[in-house]
């Protein structure tokens, strides 16, 4: 099973470092935007995770970002889509989770009309897959609650919410706490059509093999 292969918080901490480059850009003022965030992280993340080797397993990653005119404009159900595949001895999963992005710090009061947007982006998530989440970008660094909590709250910082840092978050996705079935990519050639399918502007594709 996963556990003999032990590569679960190396892994997790392999993304969760990638990530931290990221909060070091907000924290400098060298990204400010949530678009600008989420490319860096993911972009931080592939390249960590990309031909990856260790205790025989080998991982593999690529992201897919909609370039088209007006994509920066255009509304999205989700900000981007994590999809795992896993293939070794004995264990074998393919599952996924959308998340939406949030730049906000803890005790800031959010506009009427930002809540508004996050709960309707929240609802068009959940509207597809129970594994929706939103990441919290602040500069003391990422946290991430569950889109159910959110619209579970009135006008609340979610940053109240029970949360997960993000090296536990993928720890939990990779050890299959976390992960629809549904959200998975049969192969190479239909991560496009998934993303498009899945209405996200970002995807990104993790896969672990023996």
């Amino acid at each position: 099973m996963i556990r003999d292969f032990a590569i679960v918080r190396e892994a997790a901490s392999r993304v969760a470092k990638a990530a931290q480059h990221a909060t070091e850009a907000l924290r400098e003022g060298r990204v400010e935007q949530e678009p600008a965030f989420t490319d860096r992280m993911l972009g931080g993340i592939e390249e960590a995770m990309r031909e990856f080797r260790t205790k025989g397993v080998t991982w593999t990653a690529k992201t897919l970002t909609d370039r088209a005119p007006g994509a920066q404009e255009r509304q999205y159900g989700a900000d981007f889509a994590g999809v795992l595949s896993i293939s070794l001895p004995g264990f074998s999963v393919r599952k996924g989770f959308l998340a939406q992005a949030k730049r906000i710090e803890p005790g800031k009061t959010m506009r009427n009309d930002e809540f508004d947007r996050m709960n309707g982006q929240c609802e068009r998530m959940l509207s597809l897959t129970p594994d929706a989440f939103v990441f919290l970008y602040a500069v003391s660094g990422i946290a991430i609650v569950p889109a159910l909590s959110v619209l579970s709250s009135e006008r609340r910082n979610p940053h109240e919410f029970y949360s997960r840092s993000i090296a536990r978050f993928y720890e939990e996705h990779f050890e299959s706490f976390i992960g629809d079935r549904r959200l998975h990519v049969p192969t190479a050639a239909v991560l496009e059509d998934l993303r498009h399918d899945l209405d996200v502007r970002r995807l990104l594709c993790l896969e672990a093999r023996a």
